[in-house]
C-alpha cells in the first residue's frame, strides 16, 4: 500500500486502539476517499481535523434541540445550509431513536456525524455531502481489501447510481460497516456509513448496523440534500480528484497488468491459482519464491498531468531515489503498529515515470489484503524494486 492508501487505514486503526466518535468519524471518512478514489497524486496533508460539536442528547420524537426546523416537504432554503439545519435533515430522516455525540464538519465538503439509538443497541453514523467527478467514482469496494458481505450498484434512469455494500469486520469482534452511495452525473456525491458499534473497533452494540438497504438509499437520495449543494461553495470540488485530462489512457484492466509482471518475476517463482479481481489499475497475485508465499498488490497508474505534478512533489521527499532514466523511486518497509513499528510486515516500491506513469509493487505475507503476518518475504526488496523500475511499464 502507498502512503495515501496506509494513512487513512492507519487513522482507522488509530480510532480502534483509542476509541473517540469524531476520531472515527474522520478515519471512516478517510478510508473511504482513499479506497474509492485511489488518489492520483501525493498526499501532502490530512483533510483537517472533524470539528466535533456536541450538541447534547436528543429524542427523535421530534425535532431536538439545535436542530433545524424545515418545512414539510424537508428542504430548506436556497441559502447555505447551517450545521443545525444540516443536523436537522439528517436526524429527519433517520428512524426514531435516542442521538448523541453529533457533530458538524462545516469544511468544503459537509460532514455530519452522530450516534444514534434506536433502542436495540447505538450505531455510529455519519454522512458526507460533496462533489465528484460524477457517479463513476460510485463503486462497490474491492472484496479483496475489505470483507463482503454484499454489494449492490444500481444504475438509475436519470443516470445516477446508488451503492449499498455492506462490510464485515475483519474479525469476529470487530463491528460491521454498511454504506451507501449515491452519485449524479452533475457531480453531486451523498454517502453514508453506519456500525453496528460506536467505534470503528469493538465492542460491537447490536447485531448488524441499524438501517436496512431501503433506509440507507432513502437518506441518500433525499432531495433534502440539495440545499446542501447549492450552499457548497464552487472551491469545494479542489477537495476531489480533478477529471482525467483530455485524452488520457484509462487504468489498465487486472489481467492486462498480470500479463506484465508476470514475466518479470524472479525465475523460480510460482504464481498461485488465478484470483477474483475487481479493480482497474491493480492486480493482486500470490507468489512462492525458494519456499517462501507472499502476496503481491501491482497498481498501475497511466501517465497524465496530475501524476506528473505528484512527481514532483513525490521527488522533494529527500528518501526518493532518482535513477538515471528520470524515474523518481522510493522504497518503504513497515510495521504491524500504528506508528509501523514491530515487525516488518510491508514492503513496497513506488516509481514515478518521467511521462506521469505510476507503479506500485507491494508486498506482505497473508491470503487478502488486510491481513499481515511477520516474517521473511518471498520477493526481497531489490527483487520488487527491479520490477517497478522495470522497462515493460513504459509501454
Amino acid at each position: 500500500m502507498t502512503f495515501e492508501d496506509e494513512f487513512p487505514l492507519a487513522l482507522r486503526s488509530a480510532a480502534e486502539l483509542a476509541p473517540d466518535t469524531g476520531a472515527v468519524a474522520l478515519a471512516a471518512g478517510a478510508v473511504r476517499r482513499a479506497r474509492r478514489r485511489r488518489t492520483r497524486g501525493v498526499l501532502v496533508g490530512t483533510a483537517g481535523v472533524l470539528a466535533v460539536a456536541v450538541l447534547g442528547t436528543v429524542l427523535l420524537t421530534g425535532h431536538g434541540p439545535g436542530a433545524a426546523v424545515v418545512p414539510s416537504g424537508g428542504q430548506v432554503g436556497s441559502r447555505a445550509v447551517s450545521d443545525a439545519q444540516m443536523l436537522g435533515l439528517l436526524t429527519d430522516l433517520l428512524p426514531p431513536g435516542r442521538i448523541s455525540e453529533a457533530g458538524v464538519d462545516s469544511g468544503s465538503n459537509r460532514v455530519v456525524h452522530l450516534l444514534h439509538d434506536d433502542g436495540r443497541g447505538a450505531s455510529t453514523i455519519t454522512l458526507f455531502v460533496e462533489r465528484v467527478s460524477g457517479p463513476d467514482a460510485a463503486r462497490c469496494l474491492d472484496s479483496f481489501d475489505t470483507p463482503t458481505e454484499s454489494c449492490d450498484r444500481t444504475v438509475r434512469p436519470d443516470g445516477s447510481v446508488v451503492v449499498i455494500d455492506k462490510m464485515n469486520g475483519r474479525s469476529a469482534d470487530q463491528p460491521k460497516e454498511w454504506r451507501a452511495v449515491y452519485a449524479t452525473p452533475r457531480g453531486k456525491q451523498v454517502v453514508l456509513t453506519s456500525y453496528n458499534a460506536v467505534n470503528a473497533g469493538p465492542p460491537t452494540t447490536r447485531p448488524e448496523p441499524p438501517l436496512s438497504a431501503e433506509q440507507l438509499t432513502a437518506v441518500v437520495t433525499s432531495p433534502s440534500w440539495d440545499a446542501v449543494f447549492a450552499g457548497l461553495p464552487a472551491s469545494s470540488a479542489s477537495d476531489v480528484s480533478p477529471p482525467p485530462s483530455p485524452g488520457a489512457a484509462s487504468p489498465p484492466a487486472p489481467a492486462e497488468i498480470l500479463a506484465t509482471v508476470t514475466p518479470l518475476l524472479p525465475p523460480g517463482t510460482v504464481v498461485g491459482a488465478a484470483q477474483t479481481q475487481e479493480s482497474a489499475g491493480r492486480a493482486h497475485l500470490e507468489v512462492t519464491f525458494e519456499g517462501r508465499t507472499s502476496m503481491l498488490l501491482v497498481s498501475v497508474d497511466p501517465a497524465s498531468k496530475e501524476n506528473r505534478e505528484a512527481k514532483g512533489m513525490f521527488e522533494r521527499d529527500p528518501a526518493v531515489t532518482r535513477l538515471p532514466d528520470g524515474s523518481a523511486l522510493d522504497v518503504q518497509v513497515r510495521g504491524a503498529t500504528k506508528s509501523g513499528g514491530g515487525p516488518d510486515v510491508n514492503w513496497a516500491v513506488e516509481v514515478f515515470r518521467p511521462d506521469g506513469r505510476r507503479i506500485q509493487v507491494s508486498e506482505w505475507n497473508g491470503a487478502n489484503g488486510y491481513e499481515f503476518s511477520p516474517g521473511t518475504p518471498a520477493l526481497t526488496v531489490e527483487q520488487l524494486t527491479a520490477i517497478a523500475a522495470d522497462r515493460a511499464w513504459r509501454s
